[in-house]
């Protein structure tokens, strides 16, 4: 059943109230109202309360009606009015009732039928006004112009959005042909398209003339307007300016095309072994991606006095930027090289005529630049008439910047090597020198003192162990693996012989595994750790076997073992473990380098479920054939 009408009855007759209560019950509708003789009553009553209509008499004060409606306007207001009050009526209609009643007159079906009009009515209104503001707010929001032309393309209506597209005043777009607002090339493209969407719905691009004369870029669609007549009274055509879109996505192209040719010449640049090799690649690849017929690149030497030739591509004989050595303060490389300033000439012929049979239409000189040093240059020539655009000056910029990067890297890392590969040889040597006189020294005494002596050998072949660890970083990091047969026999058997003095166990197997010379490292730094962390009288077993192409290979040991919450902390850089102190660099080492060789690796209890009865390391490596003739 639906809830009851509330009715908010306001007037200063006392018997109204009742008059409207019998004809709501006579008429069996159910309804509750409510009386006010004072307006600011009810008006008061319409802020707290909700109702569904006002019956109202008029004559209470002037201009009554529209102060209800200004402070309920969701609200029906039927008046109530005496067969004298018709005028009063009449203009409060105007002033915001929706209908009125003579009391005279009242009847239950009467009250019935104008409660349910005026309840009709202003919830059409309401639909209506929401209508309105949802269509007023899609005229605000659409950014296309619309026009309405007929059969000869004569403007017939304009919107205010088309106007303001085209620079005009609605009033001066009216009654003009539509073509005069074409740009003239694209005259019979428009006139094609009204024709045929005199028929059907036709779209096209096309390029519009402002009143300023300034191009614009436009998509139109037009489409038939039909009346109620025969044929069709004329055209209505949408216009939507595209100038900003299609210049983002150019730009966007443009963005995209530099960022392409940037990340391949830094591709190039980072997959090179060597500065000869780097500078070679990054301007044969910059050539080939920007059509420059042939460049060369500079590099400022060490005591900044002259730029050397490092390498040239494709430039003529005779030409006067071809030489091997350069001036800094000659220009242009003295704006080049000596402010990084960029150098283009267009045309090269007027600017140096002494070049005239090499055929060089267009250069440019590009400084390399490492953050704020200049290092080098990359030159580069066309043989076709060039123009440098503002983007191809960015882009080059770019890439002399990367390249001055890239050769930044590439001298750090020589020179990180040429200390490395010092440091490591001398070190080496004079490791090899100490161990020998460390173990001289423990054979010639006896007691606390050949203890001391041991202890001082031990302390340098750790630090011929940590040197042979970088080195084996060293070369993980810098080569590409070129995996082969290995004999596991023989690389197993070669590590057992530097570790005499220990308890090592193994059954010889002529097992064959794919890797490389970097194996004994792992064996190196499993055996190494099991006899160094093991304790006096450790013994270390070596076993390996087949399963479904694969090796297993497990190293284990009798020492303290390992508990189990360490297990899976073992194999981090520089993580040590429960064990004694180390570098925490041997572990980690041995994983990548199975890893490397398409195996894994993990650490178990000798004895399962007592980590105190030793460790045991376990890896597989991929099973290959035996290969004869090879020792590994």
């Amino acid at each position: 059943m639906p809830d009851p009408l509330r009715l908010l009855v306001i007037t200063g007759s006392p018997g109204d109230a009742a008059l409207v209560g019998e004809a709501l019950r006579k008429a069996a509708l159910p309804a509750e109202t409510v009386s006010y003789r004072q307006i600011a009553e009810c008006l008061d009553a319409l802020r707290r309360e909700p109702f569904d209509l006002v019956l109202l008499d008029p004559g209470l004060e002037p201009g009554v009606a529209a102060r209800v409606r200004s402070d309920a306007p969701g609200i029906p207001v039927v008046l109530l009015v005496s067969r004298d009050g018709l005028d009063a009526a009449v203009r409060a209609l105007w002033r915001g009732a929706d209908d009125y009643l003579v009391r005279e007159r009242l009847t239950p079906e009467l009250l019935v039928c104008t409660v349910r009009h005026a309840l009709a009515l202003k919830r059409a209104e309401t639909v209506l006004g929401r209508v309105d503001r949802l269509w007023c707010e899609i005229g605000r929001s659409l950014h296309e112009g619309v026009l309405v032309v007929d059969t000869g393309g004569t403007i017939l209506f304009a919107s205010a959005r088309m106007a303001e597209i085209l620079g005009y005043a609605v009033g001066r777009m009216q009654g003009a042909s539509f073509l005069s607002f074409v740009d003239q090339g694209d005259v019979p493209l428009a006139k094609a398209l009204i024709e045929r969407a005199g028929r059907e719905r036709a779209e096209a691009g096309l390029r519009l003339r402002r009143s300023d004369g300034a191009a614009i870029d436009a998509r139109i669609a037009a489409s038939p307007v039909t009346g109620v007549n025969p044929g069709y009274p004329g055209v209505a055509v949408g216009v939507a300016d595209v100038t900003g879109q299609r210049l983002a996505e150019e730009k966007a192209r443009r963005r995209n095309t530099q960022l392409y040719v940037i990340n391949q010449v830094v591709r190039t640049a980072t997959s090179s072994a060597d500065m000869d090799e780097l500078l070679a690649g990054v301007l044969e690849r910059t050539l080939e991606l920007l059509d420059f017929e042939g460049g060369s690149v500079y590099l400022i030497n060490t005591g900044r006095s002259r730029a050397e030739l490092v390498t040239e591509i494709g430039l003529p004989e005779g030409f006067s930027f071809r030489r091997r050595i350069v001036d800094l303060n000659a220009p242009p490389y003295d704006a080049v090289l000596g402010r990084g300033t960029a150098h283009f000439v267009e045309d090269y012929l007027r600017a140096y005529p002494q070049d005239a049979c090499a055929g060089i239409q267009a250069f440019a000189s590009i400084p390399i630049i490492a953050g704020k040093r200049v290092t080098g240059a990359v030159n580069l020539v066309s043989r076709s008439v060039h123009v440098f655009s503002p983007d191809e000056r960015e882009l080059l910029a770019s890439i002399g910047r990367e390249i001055g990067s890239a050769v930044e890297r590439m001298r750090l890392h020589e020179h990180a090597n040429f200390y490395l590969d010092l440091m490591t040889h001398d070190i080496n040597n004079a490791n090899t020198v100490a161990i020998g006189y460390a173990t001289l020294l423990a054979e010639t005494l006896s007691g606390p003192e050949r203890d001391i002596a041991g202890k001082l050998a031990a302390a340098v072949r750790q630090s011929a162990e940590i040197i042979g660890n970088v080195s084996t970083i060293r070369r993980i990091m810098e080569e590409i693996p070129a995996l082969g047969p290995v004999n596991l026999d023989h690389v197993a058997k070669s590590v057992i012989y530097f570790f005499p003095d220990a308890d090592i166990r193994y059954t010889p197997q002529d097992r064959w595994v794919t890797a490389d010379d970097l194996l004994s490292a792992v064996f190196i730094n499993l055996i190494g750790n099991a006899v160094k962390f093991g304790g006096p009288g450790v013994s270390v077993s070596i076993t390996s076997r087949e399963e479904g192409g694969t090796a297993l290979v497990s190293i284990e040991d009798t020492g303290p073992g390992i508990p189990d919450a360490e297990k899976h902390l073992v194999f981090e850089k520089f993580r040590k473990g429960g064990r004694k102190s180390g570098k925490g660099l041997g572990l980690h080492i041995t994983r990548t380098l199975v890893e490397r060789y398409g195996g894994r690796i993990w650490v178990e209890d000798r004895v399962p479920g007592h980590p105190e009865r030793g460790a045991a390391f376990r890896f597989t490596l991929p099973a290959c054939p035996p290969v004869t003739g090879r020792s590994g």
